[in-house]
C-alpha cells in the first residue's frame, strides 16, 4: 500500500502544475518570415525570407517592442530582384483578447544588387528606407505566435534610376512601395 501511495504522490507531483507559480513571462522574441515587396520604381514584385528579433516592454497594457529585421529577395534566373532590407525600430500595441494589434514604424536600408539592377545602374546601390505600417499576432499557445504584417516602405532613390522598361532614367524620388509578411514568431 506504500507503494500505491508513493506513486499516487509522485504522479500529482508530476502532472499538475503548481498552483503557487506563475508562467514566467517571455519577452524575448525570434521569428521567420515569408515576405513580398512591391517595388513600384523598378515594377518588381519581390518573395523573398526573412528573420526578426524583438523585445518585448510592457508597461501597463502597452506592449513596446524595439524589434530588427532582415529580409532577402533571392535573384531570379534572369537577374531581377536580388534585393536585401535591414530594418531596425519599434512597434507600439496591445493584446485585444486573443489577437495582437500593433503599429511599427521602422527606419532601414534596401540594397538593390541583382545583376539587372547593377548592369543598367553601374553597380549596386544601397537606399534609405523606412518601413511604416500595421502587425497582427495570434498566439497558437505561450510560446508561439503567428504574425502577419502590412506596410508601406518608404525608399528613397536619391540618383536617377534606370529599368528595362524605358530609355529613359525614372528621376531621383521618394517611392511608396507595399510589403506584406507572415511569419512565426518564437518567444524565449
Amino acid at each position: 500500500m506504500r507503494t500505491f501511495y508513493l506513486l499516487f504522490v509522485l504522479y500529482l507531483g508530476t502532472s499538475l502544475p503548481c498552483l503557487a507559480q506563475e508562467e514566467k513571462k517571455t519577452p524575448f522574441e525570434a521569428g521567420a518570415q515569408f515576405t513580398g515587396l512591391h517595388v513600384n520604381t523598378l515594377g518588381e514584385n519581390a518573395a523573398g525570407i526573412g528573420g526578426r528579433t524583438s523585445y518585448e516592454f510592457t508597461p501597463g497594457k502597452l506592449i513596446f517592442a524595439p524589434e530588427l529585421e532582415f529580409n532577402y529577395f533571392p535573384q531570379n534566373p534572369s537577374g531581377n530582384f536580388g534585393e536585401s532590407e535591414l530594418l531596425t525600430g519599434v512597434r507600439v500595441g496591445f493584446q485585444a483578447s486573443r489577437v495582437g494589434v500593433f503599429l511599427k514604424v521602422r527606419p532601414g536600408f534596401v540594397r538593390f544588387a541583382g545583376n539587372d539592377f547593377k548592369s543598367r545602374n553601374n553597380g549596386p546601390s544601397t537606399n534609405f528606407a523606412c518601413d511604416v505600417g500595421a502587425v497582427l499576432e495570434y498566439p497558437t499557445s505561450s510560446r508561439v505566435r503567428v504574425r502577419v504584417d502590412f506596410a508601406d516602405t518608404l525608399i528613397d532613390f536619391s540618383r536617377p534610376v534606370f529599368t528595362g522598361s524605358s530609355a529613359l532614367p525614372i528621376p531621383p524620388r521618394l517611392s511608396h512601395n507595399f510589403q506584406g509578411s507572415i511569419g512565426i514568431v518564437f518567444r524565449f
